[in-house]
């Protein structure tokens, strides 16, 4: 069951680019992981899987060094103090699930939101003309640095939040160029992942077994939807999943509520 589940979710994250947390942690909190393993555990699948996925699709050109020195360092930041929140027992399991159904049911209507405007205008959301570097000198440069460091500590506490959330608020308040975005995102949020994954190995949170199980048919699904992606348009099953994410969520709030 586990080697099915990692090789559906490394496919979809090939396809479409949805990061594995919105999927893969509330998967394993119905197959009756406990809620801090089933975090502890999606960093490791998250990591390796965004980590391969990345080199697959050579975004290296589309790295944005100004952006990702904006958003890594509160990013680190906001996961050392979701660290401490769960190292001093700040939040309890029923805490955890309420903020990742929230996260979740937050990341799957900004993803809907996200697909429809894609819809209707393909220009970025903060003006009519793509720039190929971000600017510092930006006055809103301080508000994605305060997004970064919530994400951080949302990453930290339930896995889920750097791709989707980082990349809607940069869209939003930049004019950066998307795919500059998506690629700066997929490098940050790497590393805040691989922050967080250590931080919950040193609580013990990580099964290493259950990852290699999820993570060795997660690579061979993210080659294959990184394969299909280049065939095929994925929008359609972005919005589908993004529903599911929103149900999956309603689900796991309403069950500890």
């Amino acid at each position: 069951m586990y080697e099915v589940l990692g090789l559906i979710v490394g496919f979809l994250v090939g396809l479409t680019g949805i990061g594995g947390g919105a999927l893969m942690t509330p998967a394993l909190l119905m197959l009756g992981v406990g809620i801090e393993r089933a975090v502890g555990t999606d960093l490791a699948y998250a990591f390796t899987v965004k980590s391969f996925s990345s080199l697959l699709h050579k975004r290296g050109s589309n790295f944005d060094i100004r952006l990702f020195y904006t958003t890594a360092p509160p990013g680190v930041a906001g996961v050392l103090l979701g660290y401490f929140m769960l190292r001093d027992k700040l939040v309890d399991s029923t805490a955890l699930v309420i903020i990742l159904g929230a996260v979740l049911f937050t990341v799957s209507i900004l993803m809907i939101y996200s697909g429809l405007r894609h819809r209707v205008k393909a220009e970025c959301f903060a003006c009519e003309k793509y720039c190929e570097s971000f600017h510092e000198s930006d006055s809103r440069w301080w508000a994605i640095a305060c997004v970064a460091f919530a994400v951080g500590v949302l990453v930290q506490l339930t896995s889920v939040g750097s791709g989707t959330l980082m990349t809607f608020a940069i869209l939003n308040l930049t004019n950066l160029r998307p795919n500059r975005v998506v690629g700066t995102d997929l490098v940050t949020s790497t590393v805040l992942s691989g922050v967080a994954l250590l931080s919950h190995g040193s609580l013990g949170n990580v099964d290493t077994q259950l990852a290699a199980r999820l993570i060795i048919p997660g690579l061979v699904g993210a080659y294959a939807g990184y394969c299909t992606s280049k065939r095929c348009s994925p929008g359609v099953l972005k919005m589908a999943i993004s529903a599911c994410i929103a149900l999956a969520s309603l689900t796991l709030i309403a069950g500890k509520v």
